[in-house]
């Protein structure tokens, strides 16, 4: 186990010389704190007395932030509003020395933003009000989107797709990606969504949650055999080098082609909020591949970061003393 521990710690130290390019939907997290003390007389709902306000990065943007904060070079490609909200997170990527000349800030875009109304001391969430743009894209857009990305591309060591079903991954971006990968022998990480589940192909990894994984495959995964048949499908679908399913509490399933699935329970940690959780072990995988993990050694990663970010409030980005003390303290 020793030695293990210390082939991880090396990889996490690697993780600074990888170069990351993420490409997705950006979105800001507001979140609003505060107490119920009664119930509304106007209707059977809590009336909350707001103490806080607060603001982080969500969808492709809180992958970005965990590149960042585990140490990765990374670089961004997506759209965002003239609007507070756009300007907001362009100010806090360049607060953090990311470059943001892969943003593009459109007239008539709504940047994503979700509301969490968050009630004290359970850190109850009360209601999620979610303000976005819908599938509005231009032409001219995201024919800017691949422009981008074709000159970009070659640049990174991998490129992580962040895809939330907001319109930034497009068809003929996901054509774009999978020739390279094919070609150029590109290192491709798919974070999926449903939108987009009959255009993925030649990804290097792809890491649906077990919703997305019964969706896209047409398997409910209910079971350990129901599981292998999903993972199956997926793999022949997708034309995929690897599946990683991540179900919860459950752990991870690992799939690979002429391979026995590999499982990785759940690490032990009390769970608070899983938002965000799926960003963090697309963020972590892809630096692990990158920087020359096998995939085991990725899915180990990914798991210990993940419940990392579980035990605390909304989407956070994970350090890496924290992924590598983590590390030490596995048996």
């Amino acid at each position: 186990m020793a030695t293990k521990n210390a082939r991880l710690l090396t990889l996490v130290t690697k993780f600074r010389r990888s170069r990351i390019l993420v490409v997705g939907d950006l979105m800001l997290d507001r979140f609003i704190w505060g107490e119920v003390e009664r119930i509304s007389p106007e209707a059977p709902v809590p009336v909350l007395r707001m103490t806080n306000e607060s603001f982080r990065l969500g969808g492709a943007a809180n992958v970005v932030n965990n590149i960042h904060s585990l140490g990765g070079r990374v670089g961004v490609l997506g759209v965002v509003g003239k609007d507070r909200s756009g300007s907001m997170l362009v100010q806090e990527l360049r607060s953090a020395g990311i470059s943001t000349a892969g943003i593009f800030q459109e007239n008539g875009f709504l940047t994503t933003q979700k509301i969490r109304v968050i009630a004290h001391p359970r850190h109850q969430q009360i209601v999620r009000l979610d303000r976005e743009n819908g599938d509005h894209f231009g032409g001219r857009i995201r024919q800017k989107i691949r422009e981008f990305f074709l000159r970009q591309a070659p640049r990174y060591d991998a490129v992580v797709i962040s895809d939330y079903g907001k319109g930034v991954i497009h068809r003929e971006l996901l054509e774009m990606v999978a020739r390279l990968a094919d070609e150029k022998r590109l290192l491709c990480i798919v974070d999926p969504k449903k939108e987009n589940f009959s255009v993925y192909r030649k990804c290097s990894l792809a890491t649906p949650n077990r919703e997305e994984a019964s969706q896209a495959s047409g398997v409910e995964i209910r079971n350990e055999s129901t599981l292998r048949e999903a993972g199956r499908r997926l793999i022949e679908m997708w034309e995929a080098k690897a599946v990683l399913i991540t179900r919860g509490s459950e752990g991870m399933s690992l799939f690979r082609p002429g391979r026995e699935v590999r499982h990785f329970p759940a690490v032990q940690q009390e769970i608070f909020d899983v938002t965000g959780a799926g960003d963090t072990v697309v963020a972590t995988v892809a630096l692990a591949l990158a920087s020359g993990s096998s995939y085991e050694e990725a899915a180990v990663l990914a798991n210990l970061s993940a419940a990392l970010v579980g035990g605390e409030v909304g989407p956070v980005a994970v350090a890496a003393e924290k992924l590598k003390q983590s590390v030490r303290e596995q048996k």
